[in-house]
């Protein structure tokens, strides 16, 4: 069986590791975090094992880098020449390109992940980019191993990460503001919070599960709930004429720009 260690156990990565976990992975786990506490929680829900000191480090298979981008230097000066050098370090630091993580860590196999955060259910979307140093095997095995509990993704050019992270990585919260908006304006016009909630949260869901599952494009659902005059029709017609689309547009243009920004 192969080993992963985690060095961190934040949302994201204990999202991953779960989802690894859930769906029987043949992977043993290591998690470290400085303060011990969220490693120990997280070793004790997957059956792992806490890393108490980086003054030795077990040689694994897979090191996976989760802390905040900006430690990365701190723990790279406490972990450089430590690792198993055959090992694959799988990144998921926003704005960290692999020759990054190739020279703060004296390393060749990298893969760059830019997940989401509803891999916390099984449902998340992780867009993959493997230096070319990643055997097949390996890249068979972590694609496999990932799709167990997310859809993967895989780019050949690393720049195309920095392109769909203002989509997949930071969509979700569109999702949830929109949904929030939604749910306080039926508040507003005299409905409970708990049925507004429900309603709206079930009114997502289905709609993702309907764009799943159907061969219609989003314009063409669209216009299955959309009657001349009719109440859809009005409200899609304010969107139009308050440029909506020009401002999700420049938002993500900004989210684009940040991403590139980070990765320098």
């Amino acid at each position: 069986m192969k080993s992963l260690l985690s060095f961190g156990c934040g949302n994201m990565a204990q999202a991953i590791i779960e989802g690894m976990y859930k769906e029987k992975s043949p992977l043993k786990y290591v998690l470290y975090t400085p303060s011990d506490t969220k490693a120990i929680k997280l070793s004790e829900a997957v059956d792992g094992e806490h890393l108490g000191s980086l003054d030795t480090i077990p040689r694994c298979d897979f090191y996976m880098l989760s802390c905040k981008p900006q430690q990365l230097s701190e723990l790279a000066q406490k972990i450089k020449g430590k690792l198993n050098p055959d090992a694959v370090i799988i990144s998921i630091l926003a704005g960290t390109t692999t020759e990054v993580i190739k020279k703060e860590l004296s390393v060749s196999k990298v893969l760059r992940v830019m997940p989401n955060t509803p891999s916390l259910v099984g449902a998340g979307v992780n867009a993959f980019f493997f230096s070319g140093e990643v055997s097949k095997d390996e890249r068979d095995f972590l694609v496999e191993t990932f799709e167990r509990f997310s859809k993967v993704f895989s780019f050949e050019k690393e720049s195309e990460i920095d392109v769909i992270t203002g989509f997949s990585g930071s969509g979700p919260a569109y999702i949830f503001e929109f949904s929030r908006i939604l749910i306080e304006k039926m508040i507003s016009m005299g409905i409970e919070r708990e049925v507004a909630t429900e309603m709206i949260k079930w009114t997502f869901y289905g709609s993702s599960k309907l764009q799943l599952e159907s061969l219609d494009t989003s314009e063409e659902l669209r216009n299955k709930v959309t009657s001349k005059k009719g109440v859809t029709y009005e409200a899609l017609e304010v969107f139009k004429n308050s440029n909506f689309e020009k401002i999700v547009d420049t938002a993500l243009d900004a989210a684009y720009n940040r991403s590139v920004e980070l990765s320098k």
